[in-house]
């Protein structure tokens, strides 16, 4: 009996220009996909306009460049709405600490409520009786699973992913 029995979830991944927010790293986009009675439905994400410029190495990674973003809404505008549709659904996201720091620094920047309802899919990935790749990575677990994640490093894609992922191993989880 899996002890994730909440009818809606939505899982979460953000594309950033660097690894902290504390450093000046900004959100680039924001993807969602829902999970709703153990199925998986919307998928969509929002590109977001940096104050700053994408690195070339954030480009080489996520394909995302400044030209992509330029006529984007920013993140006083995106992340209000975010906030509203999360609600206090659970969130998943894999590294969910990564996800969490930037959406919480902005939040808090822009006087909105942190979020602190989450399921992290790496965390789950180590208590999987099953699970016997080589790292934690999302990569490395699409692989093991046979999950395809077209189009690796976009938010979009990658929540998508680890839906999959979520709904592969959520029974196998101690």
């Amino acid at each position: 009996m899996s002890r994730y029995t909440d009818e809606k979830y939505i899982v979460v991944d953000l594309e950033t220009t660097g690894l902290d927010p504390y450093s000046g790293c900004e959100i680039i986009e924001i993807g969602v996909t829902e999970i709703v009675n153990g199925k998986i439905g919307k998928n969509y994400s929002r590109l977001v306009k940096p104050k700053g410029i994408i690195p070339s190495n954030i480009t080489a990674l996520t394909h995302i460049d400044n030209d992509m973003v330029k006529d984007a809404q920013t993140i006083e505008t995106v992340l209000p709405k975010f906030r509203k549709y999360v609600s206090n659904t659970t969130i998943i996201a894999h590294n969910a600490k990564f996800d969490l720091k930037f959406l919480n620094y902005y939040l808090k920047l822009l006087d909105l409520e942190p979020i602190t309802n989450h399921i992290c899919t790496l965390e789950m990935l180590k208590k999987c009786k099953s699970y016997k790749g080589k790292n934690k990575k999302l990569a490395t677990a699409c692989e093991y699973y046979n999950i395809v994640n077209e189009n690796a490093h976009r938010a979009n894609s990658d929540t998508l992913a680890t839906a999959k992922l979520f709904l592969t191993i959520k029974d196998e989880v101690e």
